[in-house]
């Protein structure tokens, strides 16, 4: 092969790469700055509109365009988020009901998803093993059992509104932070971190809760550490931060001191009232 064969070659390698990208960059414009409204959702309606949602969710997250969900109050429950999905809602106005027993969102071993400015009634999110996960400005009100529920790695879960959930209003395992939260009761537990076998490497800081049965719940197991500094918890009658083994509080009220017994813990700063 000469040279000007070669280059030639090189030539049409680079027209055909471009005309892939060409392709590839195509397809999201096309949806570009399209809701759910546009792929049959409708706000306000008596209606099950999960099946739209669904739709929507995955052209949008596959386009990699943002999932806006305008303003209104949609019924649905179990809405799958794949990686890259962008969920963004108009803060206090976009209001997803699920039914009891259901979360509105699920995500299995999803990366880089995002919710942004949603309001729940009910059930907000079950997100399992997911990377990259940031849960922010969303309210959460009146679930039946936990509010938000994550494990993973690089977990975000910050400036969000949890009112009475009966479980725990927020429940995360697993790597990330929680951070600048506000949680009012009735419930079991403002903050649950961890599970029986693990509680992963979590920064607990700078949040407020109110009114729950326990502030703050660390999982026992020594495997992962948690640092917990800096939050104001009011009114909990059994114990502002405490340890747990399975599902059963132990030992003292650790924002009284006693820390010390738990390796896994690293507790300072925080006021319980």
């Amino acid at each position: 092969m000469d040279r000007r064969d070669f280059v030639t070659l090189g030539g049409l390698a680079a027209a055909l790469a471009a005309t892939e990208s060409a392709k590839a960059a195509s397809a999201a414009p096309g949806l570009a700055g399209k809701t759910v409204i546009d792929f049959g959702v409708v706000p306000d309606s008596w209606g099950d509109q999960s099946a739209a949602l669904q739709t929507a969710i995955n052209e949008l997250a596959a386009a990699g365009q943002p999932i806006v969900i305008p303003a209104g109050r949609y019924r649905a429950a179990k809405l799958q988020l794949p990686s890259k999905a962008c969920v963004l809602g108009v803060p206090g106005l976009t209001v997803l009901m699920a039914p009891q027993g259901s979360p509105a969102f699920e995500s299995l071993n999803a990366q880089e998803v995002s919710i942004r400015g949603v309001s729940f009634s009910g059930a907000a999110i079950a997100a399992r093993e997911c990377r990259n996960l940031t849960i922010s400005e969303c309210t959460v009100s009146s679930s039946p059992g936990d509010g938000i529920v994550c494990s993973g790695t690089g977990l975000l879960v910050a400036g969000n509104r949890v009112h009475a959930c009966a479980g725990a209003a927020i429940w995360v395992e697993g790597g990330g932070i929680v951070t600048n939260n506000l949680v009012s009761g009735p419930g079991q537990f403002g903050l649950r971190l961890g599970g029986p076998e693990r509680l992963g490497m979590l920064t607990v800081t700078g949040n407020r809760i109110e009114g729950t049965a326990t502030g703050i719940a660390a999982s026992s197991s020594e495997n992962g550490y948690a640092m917990i500094a800096m939050n104001m918890i009011l009114g909990a009658k059994k114990g502002g931060i405490r340890a747990l083994s399975g599902n059963d509080l132990i030992g003292k009220d650790l924002t009284r001191g006693g820390s010390e017994a738990f390796r896994n813990l690293a507790i300072a700063a925080n006021v319980s009232l």
